[in-house]
Order: structure tokens, then C-alpha cells, then sequence
């Protein structure tokens, strides 16, 4: 039997451990969802093979599958619980992970952007807050959870931003890209009515027996204007 693994870094599942109800995907047959898949695998996977690497169902949300629990063709691996810079601490049981996921999954980005701003706003800056925070923008050890959760937020406030900021620069790209596509269009249509305008009089020409220096004459005298 083949030794199949899930391609997601630090994620243990293979076919001789893997739970009940999960099973592989494929990765995707079209670009256009490659590179969704890539843009978010680039720092999960350290190899991906278009041809052969499997993703688990674990790493996709419920909604991506349908009443017979096969995979949508828009599917997108979403969940990362393996990630190695989020190690599960004894509290955090699936079930609490899981809940959270899937309240946090009916929030748009704007209802996101504005808990986090009224939360940042309903905490108080700890006093002498400098103390506790190093050079590298972190809490030192022996500071107050105010500090480390005003920190956070903060941060998250700040990502928030950058995120808005880059987005609105990602819509004026993709508008710019419309505009040229259909002004390429626009070109390529008027291209090929003038490649039929100038068969059709090549083919009159023909007909009435023109010399050929009396066609290139004519289509020239035709081109020019």
C-alpha cells in the first residue's frame, strides 16, 4: 500500500493514521485556483507537487463540501491547526478551536475590523506600559496580562490597517487590469474587422482580374486612410 501523506508542514496525518471521515484531495486542475491554492500554501508546505501531493480534509472548512462530502471545485485549505508556531495548549480543546472558527468564519472583514477597533478601544493602556515592552516589540515575562492583551490588540489594530491599505492598492490594480483588457479587446476586434475588410476587397479585386500591383496599390491606398 502507498505511504500517502498530507502535504502541510508539521501535519502528521497519513493514510495508515488518519481519523474516520478524513480522506486526500488533489490539488486543483486549473490555474486560476492554483494560485489561490499557492498563495496560501507558499509558507505551509516546504514541497508541492501539482501532480501528486494531497491535502487532508482536515485543512477545509465545512462549507467547502457538499451533501456528499466531496470537495467543491472553489475549495480553498483554509485551516492550519498543525501550524508549528501554534502549538495546542492543554486548555485548548478542539471543540472551544472549532466553535471559535466557526464564528469568526460568519464575520466579514468589516464587522472583524470593527470588534477588534471597539475592543482596543475599551482597554485602558497600562501605566508605565514602556517598562514591559522590549526592543523587539514584545512583553517582557513578568508583565500584567492588560499589558500583553493591550499589545496584541494593537497589533492586530495595526495588521488590520496595513491589510485595508493593501487591499484598496490590490482593487486599483485590478481595475487598471480590467481597463486594459477591454481596451485590448476593443483593439483585437477592430483588428480582425479590418483583416475582413481587406479579404473582402482582395477577393473583389480577384475577381475582376486585377494585376497584383493594382491590388497592393488599392489595399495600401485603403490601409493609409
Amino acid at each position: 500500500m502507498v505511504n500517502i501523506r498530507c502535504a502541510v508542514t508539521n501535519c502528521k496525518i497519513t493514510n495508515y493514521n488518519k481519523p474516520p471521515g478524513v480522506v486526500f484531495h488533489s490539488c486543483p486542475s486549473s490555474k486560476e485556483m492554483r494560485n489561490k491554492w499557492l498563495q496560501i500554501l507558499k509558507n505551509k508546505c516546504s514541497m508541492l507537487d501539482w501532480s501528486r501531493s494531497k491535502i487532508c480534509s482536515k485543512h477545509f472548512e465545512k462549507k467547502y463540501f457538499d451533501s456528499q462530502r466531496k470537495l467543491r471545485e472553489n475549495a480553498i485549505p483554509t485551516i492550519f491547526t498543525f501550524s508549528s508556531n501554534s502549538k495546542m495548549s492543554k486548555t485548548d480543546s478542539p471543540i472551544e478551536r472549532t466553535k471559535v472558527d466557526r464564528l469568526l468564519s460568519r464575520m466579514n472583514q468589516a464587522q472583524l475590523s470593527s470588534d477588534i477597533k471597539n475592543t482596543f478601544n475599551k482597554i485602558k493602556v497600562p501605566s508605565n506600559l514602556d517598562i514591559f515592552i522590549t526592543d523587539d516589540l514584545k512583553c517582557k515575562p513578568d508583565s500584567p496580562i492588560e499589558a500583553h492583551l493591550w499589545l496584541l490588540i494593537k497589533k492586530q489594530d495595526y495588521l488590520n490597517g496595513m491589510l485595508t491599505s493593501q487591499l484598496a492598492r490590490n482593487k486599483k490594480q485590478v481595475e487598471t487590469l480590467h481597463k486594459n483588457l477591454d481596451e485590448i479587446r476593443t483593439h483585437k476586434k477592430d483588428t480582425e474587422q479590418n483583416i475582413d475588410t481587406l479579404k473582402y476587397i482582395v477577393k473583389c479585386l480577384q475577381e475582376k482580374h486585377a494585376t497584383l500591383e493594382e491590388q497592393i496599390e488599392i489595399l495600401s491606398a485603403v490601409e493609409s486612410r
